[in-house]
């Protein structure tokens, strides 16, 4: 079932969202894109824009791959001085250039449009970045103005380890530090970010580094360290890894890096999906969805900081809220969950399909129940705040579970079938889970 209020592309595979950036009134949302089918293959740039992150309008392929290249992920900015030489305000796309031919190779290569992201060409000079590697991908750039340059993040994805660029024209670039994984769970790093957010309740700010961990990651293989940036350098505020989202279905989350909200949050956005399994999943005419777009901000949290994300507005303005004291609920609502209680939720449909939630105390459990596809079947566990109440936002094909604290997340995919589904909530005392 295609979802009601997230992005999924009409047709066809779908997968990380690239090349976030926000021109000329529109946010434009770049992402993996297979244009022959629902498989994984012939990775491309598809593209979609919206003027307010809720209603999005599908473009033609932006980026497609060549004879000798797919196109991995990456990042896209505005130059506004035009310092590439391709004009001012030209939109120019970062990515990762994967040979389609032996032996494997990744470097990075730009492309870029002078007619607001409908129309891309090549850099007749490309790659801009190339250390020979096999495994080398998934640039995330942003403007630097206390160091007035460009950043690159990129990663050394088998190695576990992110290298930190600069530059000043978007071609030439300078290797000026790098973010160790030491500690770090899991391997084959992907999808990074560096991203400065606010600290709550403060006039402070701490950078984020996030990178997604292809295997053997907690949750859905996003982790996180905060620290300090100084525009060569990423010092991590302590050596412990925290998980960006306790699910097994978001991962390559990457962010608008600007416009921010009056409380100085940006934006970002994960694809619902699973490497692991996501290519087993049935056939449908298209596969894969967005997450909604949640604001980022981060809170004091012991000697640390913590994450918090909470949904953009109006992305979710028109989304009903349904009530827990009725027998049936629509697929396409959002459930207020209470805190400081247990409490065990099952929404399910007459196929037999069901989503279970169970709460005690501290301790959250979400499992999904498909007689048809055990590929679905999975648990996962959140620590967290014990009173804090939950907003669950169901759609069709998903569920993201978002503390109103904003310090808790878990995103699911389901399949849920029908518009009616059945709801059952019983409250419970706070007991430990068998």
């Amino acid at each position: 079932m295609r979802p009601h209020y997230h992005y999924a592309a009409a047709a066809n595979w779908l997968s990380d969202p690239n090349g976030l950036v926000f021109a000329h009134g529109e946010w434009h949302l770049f992402y993996q894109y297979n244009p022959q089918g629902e498989e994984w293959g012939h990775m491309s740039w598809g593209h979609a824009v919206s003027r307010d992150l809720a209603l999005w309008q599908e473009l033609p392929v932006a980026i497609p791959e060549t004879a000798d290249h797919a196109i991995f992920s990456g990042a896209a900015v505005i130059d506004a001085k035009g310092a590439a030489g391709f004009g001012r305000g030209a939109l120019i796309a970062l990515y990762t250039a994967a040979s389609n031919h032996s032996p494997a190779h990744q470097s990075q290569a730009l492309a870029w449009s002078s007619d607001k992201g409908r129309t891309w060409q090549q850099y007749a000079q490309n790659p801009v970045l190339d250390r020979g590697l096999a495994d080398f991908r998934d640039p995330n750039v942003f403007w630097h103005e206390p160091s007035r340059r460009w950043i690159m993040v990129v990663v050394l994805s088998a190695e576990n380890r992110a290298l930190i660029y600069g530059s000043v024209d978007l071609k030439h670039w300078d290797e000026l530090s790098v973010i160790e994984g030491t500690g770090a769970p899991g391997r084959i790093w992907e999808c990074p970010l560096l991203i400065e957010l606010p600290v709550e309740g403060s006039a402070e700010t701490r950078w984020l580094f996030k990178v997604d961990v292809l295997h053997d990651g907690p949750g859905s293989g996003a982790i996180y360290q905060t620290g300090r940036f100084d525009g060569v350098r990423f010092v991590p505020d302590e050596p412990t890894w925290h998980v960006a989202d306790h699910g097994r279905d978001f991962y390559a989350a990457v962010a608008w890096h600007e416009p921010r909200d009056a409380a100085g949050r940006p934006v970002w956005i994960g694809w619902m999906g699973n490497h692991a399994y996501q290519g087993k999943l049935p056939t449908q005419g298209w596969r894969g969805a967005m997450s909604l777009p949640r604001r980022l901000s981060l809170v004091r949290a012991g000697t640390g900081y913590a994450l918090c994300q909470q949904p953009e507005p109006a992305a979710v303005a028109a989304v009903p809220v349904a009530t827990l004291d009725g027998a049936t609920i629509e697929q396409a609502v959002r459930l207020e969950l209470p805190g400081a209680i247990g409490f065990r939720l099952v929404i399910g449909d007459p196929a037999g399909h069901q989503l279970v939630l169970e709460r005690r105390g501290n301790r959250l459990v979400a499992a999904r129940r498909d007689p048809v596809s055990p590929i679905l079947d999975a648990e996962c566990l959140v620590d967290g705040d014990g009173s804090a109440a939950f907003d669950l936002w169901l759609d069709g094909g998903s569920l993201e579970l978002l503390s109103q604290d904003g310090r808790t997340a878990l995103t699911l995919q389901h399949r849920l079938q029908g518009e009616t589904l059945t709801v059952q909530f019983e409250q419970s005392a706070e007991a430990p889970l068998e």
